[in-house]
C-alpha cells in the first residue's frame, strides 16, 4: 500500500509539471543585436571616436562584433570584457552598467584582487545590460574611445535604438 501511495504521489507531481508546460524566457534576436551594435558604432563615429562594439546574449555568447576601421588594437578585447563583466556581476548586485560595477568594486582592494584573478573581466565603464520587460537578454560593450564615459554613451545609444523592441510584450 505504501508503494502505491508513493507512486500516486509521483504521478500527480508529473502531471502537474506537464500541465505547466515548458518555461519561457525572453531573448535577443540577432537582427536586434545587429541594430543595437550599429547604432552604438554610429554614435561613437559621429562623436569622432573609432571603437569596437560587441553584443552578447544573456548567456554571454557573442551575437555580433563591429569594429571601426580606425579603432585601436585593444578595443575589441575591451568591448568584449566590459560586456562580459556586466553580465557576470550584475545578477547578484542589480547594477546595470560596468561603470556602476567598477565604482563599487574599486573601493575594496580584496574585490579588485578577486576580479583580476578571473580571466576576461575588466573594471571599466562602457557596457550596459540589455533588459526586456525587466529580464536580462544581453549586454552591449563598447571599447576604444578616448574616455570610458564616451564608450558608455555609445552603448546607451545602441540600447535606445532598440528600446521599443525590448519593451514589446
Amino acid at each position: 500500500m505504501k508503494h502505491i501511495l508513493i507512486a500516486a504521489g509521483f504521478t500527480l507531481m508529473a502531471q502537474s509539471a506537464i500541465a505547466q508546460g515548458l518555461p519561457s524566457e525572453r531573448y535577443m534576436p540577432l537582427d536586434v543585436a545587429i541594430e543595437a551594435a550599429s547604432a552604438a558604432l554610429a554614435q561613437c563615429k559621429a562623436d569622432g571616436h573609432p571603437v569596437s562594439v560587441e553584443v552578447m546574449n544573456h548567456h554571454a555568447r557573442v551575437l555580433v562584433t563591429f569594429h571601426d576601421p580606425f579603432t585601436t588594437i585593444h578595443s575589441a578585447y575591451s568591448a568584449h570584457a566590459k560586456a562580459y563583466t556586466v553580465l557576470s556581476y550584475s545578477r547578484a548586485s542589480g547594477e546595470t552598467t560596468s561603470a556602476q560595477i567598477a565604482a563599487r568594486i574599486t573601493k575594496e582592494p580584496a574585490s579588485v584582487a578577486r576580479i583580476q584573478g578571473i580571466p576576461g573581466l575588466i573594471l571599466a565603464p562602457g557596457a550596459v545590460l540589455i533588459k526586456s520587460n525587466g529580464q536580462t537578454v544581453g549586454a552591449i560593450g563598447v571599447g576604444g574611445s578616448t574616455g570610458s564615459t564616451q564608450d558608455e554613451k555609445c552603448a546607451l545609444a545602441g540600447i535606445a535604438k532598440i528600446q521599443s523592441k525590448l519593451d514589446a510584450k
